[in-house]
């Protein structure tokens, strides 16, 4: 299934109520010319998804695909990609949220349906599985090229999850060409 770069980005404008791609790169912090190169290329970085996620409350299944995601479009998805890497995935994240509400809500646990716990988990699941492929992705473009360390780059992977994204893409980048402190 081909992800569709301008629907995104209007889920995203909906989302955060906002009207133009400017307002949507000023969101971001990026330049306008950044968002119409998205569209152009059809591609978003995850990273402002992920973003959007955040400040949205929305899931990211929202903005790849919208609220109307039949089974039939995510049994296609599934195929994809490897079947039991994202059922591992679903039951990881499903066992993650138990786990996290038995801890820290147990209240909320004990009104949630089977079905709710099923779901939430295993967005989360899915979740991981975006964030263990764009710290795969990344690793090739910062590592393996020579720009950060191994060191550098778990400091930024631990970083990244931060809602100030491109605020620390910018620090990244400008430490960068400064070489290695």
């Amino acid at each position: 299934m081909k992800i569709n770069a301008t629907q995104v980005i209007d889920r995203v404008k909906n989302a955060l109520n906002l009207k133009t791609d400017l307002a949507v790169s000023e969101y971001f912090e990026v330049s306008n010319k950044t968002v119409s190169s998205w569209k152009a290329r059809n591609s978003i970085p995850l990273e402002f998804l992920l973003q959007a996620c955040a400040g949205t409350g929305e899931k990211i299944d929202y903005f790849l695909f919208g609220e109307a995601l039949q089974r039939q479009q995510s049994e296609l998805i599934e195929t994809a990609i490897d079947d039991f890497r994202i059922i591992t995935m679903k039951l990881t994240g499903e066992r993650i949220l138990i786990e996290l509400l038995e801890q820290h809500a147990p209240e909320e646990l004990a009104f949630m349906e089977a079905k709710e716990i099923q779901a939430e988990g295993e967005s989360i699941g899915l979740a991981m599985l975006i964030f263990a492929e764009f710290i795969e992705r990344e690793k090739k473009a910062l590592v393996d090229s020579g720009r950060m360390t191994n060191e550098e780059f778990k400091e930024y992977i631990r970083n990244v999850d931060r809602y100030d994204l491109p605020y620390f893409a910018r620090a990244i980048k400008h430490r960068n060409k400064q070489g290695p402190q």
